[in-house]
């Protein structure tokens, strides 16, 4: 069973990528763009490094 941190951790990266898409979508300014791509781009590291510890449990 998913712990609270996963748990956390996925609803925010979830709501970043929903952000991002949202300034995208509306043609928001360019700095408001690149923000959200930021906050997605360190989330998507922060899940890409839980998935990377999940793996070397496994072995």
């Amino acid at each position: 069973m998913p712990s609270d941190e996963t748990r956390r951790m996925l609803k925010v990266f979830g709501v970043a990528v929903t952000e991002f898409e949202d300034a995208v979508l509306k043609g928001a300014p360019p700095e408001k763009v690149a923000k959200a791509e930021a906050e997605t781009l360190a989330r998507l590291q922060e899940v890409t490094a839980l998935i990377e510890g999940l793996r070397t449990r496994k072995k």
